[in-house]
């Protein structure tokens, strides 16, 4: 990825050829682990949710693993694993081809077994200091999520309650029970 003593704008970023296994952090690639079958089963399911939702009723674009350029000299590039952008904020036509300005209405981060949760609260922060409205924390193993806001303290939903997307994703409701499904 470079010499790890130059810091590394977003636009040098994006034409490397390795960063989908990276994100950068402060203008320094930083390696992604990839993801597992249940991590992948899970962004597929809320992705598919949300997509349905937000596209019946025109709010929007729903993406996985976009890239979101939250911060400038040096530069932060965050991809969660599944984020909503209003209609209001980037209309669906107008998505460019590399990252997109600033952070995404609603970030879905789903916890993998090797999360640390130093590295969890600094992409939650990055997300939440570029704008974020609504950040989910999915937690697989608990079965549970962890909402996030910017603006009050942060809920837990618990495996028999529901995800709801409040102001950011009008009407969007998903119980966990569908979204972890059965042991």
């Amino acid at each position: 990825m470079g010499n790890p003593a130059r810091l590394v704008t977003a636009e040098e970023f994006f034409d490397y050829p390795d960063s989908k296994d990276h994100e950068l952090v402060r203008g320094m690639p930083r390696v992604c682990e990839p993801p597992g079958g249940v991590h992948g089963r899970l962004a597929g399911r809320i992705a598919a949710r949300l997509v349905e939702h937000v596209e019946r009723l025109g709010l929007g674009t729903v993406l996985v693993e976009a890239g979101y350029l939250l911060q400038r000299a040096p530069d932060t590039v965050r991809g969660p694993d599944v984020s909503f952008i209003s209609v209001a904020r980037l209309p669906p036509d107008q998505i460019p081809e590399q990252f997109i300005p600033g952070a995404p209405d609603l970030a879905v981060e789903i916890l993998s077994p090797g999360s640390r949760w130093s590295e969890v609260e600094e992409k939650v922060a990055d997300y939440l200091g570029g704008g974020a409205r609504l950040v989910w924390l999915v937690d697989s193993r608990e079965r549970r999520v962890m909402v996030r806001y910017p603006d009050r303290p942060p809920r837990i939903v618990a495996a028999d309650g529901e995800l709801d997307g409040e102001d950011v994703v009008p009407g969007f409701k998903l119980a966990l029970a569908e979204l972890f499904g059965r042991s």
